[in-house]
């Protein structure tokens, strides 16, 4: 037979066995997977009595990095918005109403207790000051001759005592019309510098009208607004760190002063007062805004971990150790107890002690009991 023929013939047997002799495909699929088993059987077999199946666990080993368990502090922080106060910081108001006079201070003047800012119209009680005065003038000098003949048993007592009744009246009233009159001078009720001239000359102000912003910069405190979820971990003496965005963030260590036993009807909220120290007071400005932080939750000697360590099952939070089994490290989970979680760390009450390696990279697709490789 030509090579041509041969050829052709064989196409032909094997396009047949093609088309007409199709195996089920389940049947070849069992098959082919019952002498895949058989075959590696065979191969453990044979690598068990030859010692080819040996390999270097080291090469197979999940590389991962691990974090030792060490106590640290932990404290929890209740973070709020605050706002800068002065004890001696107000509005100094007139106390009368008239026309204003006389301004005799502007901002940046440094003024003392006592000193008149400004002056409101008194010309009408000036005229009544003017004429007791001189009522009073002639009261006292009937009351002294009286006085001198009563001396003299001239006279009688009735006469004499109504001198002196008149005379003692008139002083009285002098006195109170003094009072009133000084009500319409503007006072400084302490030492300090004017930050704020409010009225202008020749504007007419009504009793509580305010006139001038005094602030003394003595006395500076932080007042912050707290929920009233917190009012039973909030306590007067508690630590805090307070922080002024307009000084630099610099967090100032500070304390609790006093605690609002008030609770807002309308924001649900209680005030707090903290102090700063005098060298850090001096720098801060009425209604100055600040960052506050309250230690809420301490804990001397915690066991911490970053809170990203710690994951979750159905049951139970665990982390992955690093723990030796024959000589070889592996990944072990560990379930634990959590606490208290700020600032990215969590607490762990219960379930890892001090010298435990914790894996902190790596971890994500480690299985409980694989080979691991601390790097």
């Amino acid at each position: 037979m030509r090579p041509t023929s041969f050829l052709l013939s064989a196409t032909v047997a094997v396009a047949l066995t093609a088309c007409g002799g199709t195996k089920d495909p389940k049947a070849e699929l069992a098959k082919l997977k019952a002498d895949q088993a058989a075959t590696q059987a065979k191969i453990a077999d044979l690598e068990a009595k030859t010692g080819a199946g040996k390999t270097d666990s080291a090469s197979t080993a999940v590389p991962v990095s691990v974090l030792k368990v060490a106590p640290e502090n932990f404290a929890g922080y209740l973070e709020v918005q605050g706002r800068v106060d002065f004890d001696q910081n107000s509005t100094v108001s007139s106390r009368a109403a008239g026309t204003l006079t006389s301004v005799r201070v502007q901002r940046g003047d440094q003024v003392h207790k006592g000193q008149v800012l400004a002056t409101v119209d008194a010309s009408v009680l000036d005229a009544s000051i003017a004429e007791l005065r001189t009522r009073l003038d002639l009261a006292r000098i009937v009351y002294e001759k009286q006085a001198g003949l009563w001396k003299q048993q001239i006279g009688t007592e009735i006469q004499y005592l109504q001198a002196k009744n008149t005379y003692e009246g008139l002083q009285r009233n002098l006195s109170t019309l003094n009072q009133q009159r000084a009500m319409y001078n503007v006072v400084a009720p302490y030492s300090g510098v004017v930050d704020n001239v409010l009225p202008k000359l020749g504007e007419t102000v009504a009793p509580g009208s305010p006139v001038v912003q005094l602030n003394s910069g003595q006395g500076g405190k932080v007042l912050a607004d707290v929920s009233e979820a917190y009012a039973g971990s909030i306590k007067a003496g508690d630590k805090a760190l307070v922080a002024m965005p307009d000084l630099g963030n610099e967090e100032i260590p500070s304390t609790v002063r006093t605690v609002s036993r008030t609770i807002s009807a309308t924001s649900r909220t209680f005030t707090v007062e903290l102090r700063l120290p005098a060298d850090k007071a001096n720098r801060l400005r009425p209604n100055m805004v600040a960052t506050v932080r309250i230690q809420n939750y301490g804990h001397a000697n915690a066991t911490v971990l970053p809170v990203d360590l710690v994951q979750h099952d159905e049951e139970n939070a665990y982390v992955l150790v690093v723990a030796r089994e024959k000589g070889k490290a592996v990944a072990q989970k560990r379930v634990i107890k959590t606490g208290q979680t700020y600032n990215g760390k969590q607490e762990i009450l219960s379930g890892l002690h001090t010298g435990d390696e914790v894996i902190s990279a790596g971890y994500q697709n480690l299985n409980d009991g694989q080979t691991v490789k601390i790097s």
